[in-house]
């Protein structure tokens, strides 16, 4: 006598709804995995930029300035980060760079002469994880202005702005003698929860 072997459809559905309830539950600790590892990549990128801005303090005897020399730029918009790039990419400086490949261009202008080492015109920005300029403040200019800035995922022409980090409980800004970085973080809009920022107190 033969002897069937093989699932019965009700084996198969009780299989099909465990594989369904593991699923669930896995499924927010795995989701984020790529969103946590693309944060913690910015949280690196701006700790490696803070480490060549303090190379250059140390090399130039000052923090870079967050402001384009006169007549510079074509733009007010992306200054700050644009005086950053113009700063760590001189041609006249040899200390410590970011990666090349982080450089961005989200307003797509250029300077009005070639100063950097890369060989043309371009105002790049340091760029974050996001490909989004990462904001620069120098300490001496905290509350002159805000920064202008367009981001990679908006709107050719659509503006955000930012401004330096102050201490929630005595209103001061943060890092008071040295400077500040901020990324917009995963959703590319200054001002909100989701903001990674660099300094030192």
């Amino acid at each position: 006598m033969k002897t069937q072997s093989g699932f019965t459809l009700m084996e198969i559905m009780v299989v099909l709804v465990i594989i369904g309830i593991l699923s669930a539950a896995f499924y927010p600790a795995i989701s984020g995995l790529p969103e946590k590892a693309k944060v913690n990549e910015a949280k690196s990128r701006l700790m490696a930029i803070s480490a060549a801005i303090e190379s250059y303090r140390t090399t130039e005897g000052e923090y870079p300035t967050d402001y384009l020399p006169n007549g510079l730029a074509v733009n007010s918009i992306n200054n700050r980060s644009e005086a950053l790039f113009l700063a760590l990419f001189s041609a006249d400086y040899t200390g410590q760079r970011p990666s090349e490949e982080w450089l961005v261009n989200t307003d797509n202008d250029e300077a009005t002469r070639n100063l950097t080492v890369l060989g043309n015109r371009s105002l790049f920005e340091i760029g974050d994880g996001w490909g989004n300029p990462i904001a620069y403040f120098d300490s001496l200019h905290y509350g002159d202005r805000r920064a202008t800035i367009i981001m990679r995922d908006i709107e050719y022409g659509d503006e955000d702005e930012v401004v330096p980090h102050r201490n929630s409980k005595t209103d001061s800004y943060s890092a008071p003698n040295s400077f500040q970085l901020v990324s917009a973080g995963s959703d590319g809009e200054f001002g909100t929860d989701d903001d990674i920022y660099s300094f030192t107190n």
